[in-house]
């Protein structure tokens, strides 16, 4: 998934305008045991490859805290 493709995503809830419900939504990150993290810091990174296919990339951090479990965990 592209930065890109994101905003186009997010876009559909807000039909362009700000303010919206989606603006003041909490975002986590599913786990790989499927617990929620809060999202605490975005980070871009730039690779130092000349030529790179991809210059960059969005770094989501969380803290490991566990808040809940997920309501559409799928364990396999």
């Amino acid at each position: 998934m592209r930065l890109r493709d994101l905003q186009q995503i997010l876009e559909k809830f807000t039909d362009g305008q700000k303010g919206t419900m989606i603006s003041d939504c909490h975002v986590y990150i599913e786990t790989q045991d499927g617990h929620l993290e809060d999202l605490r810091r975005l980070e871009i990174q730039e690779s130092v490859l000349v030529n790179d296919p991809n210059p960059a990339r969005l770094v989501l951090k969380h803290d490991n805290d566990r808040l809940f479990r997920s309501l559409t965990y799928n364990k396999t």
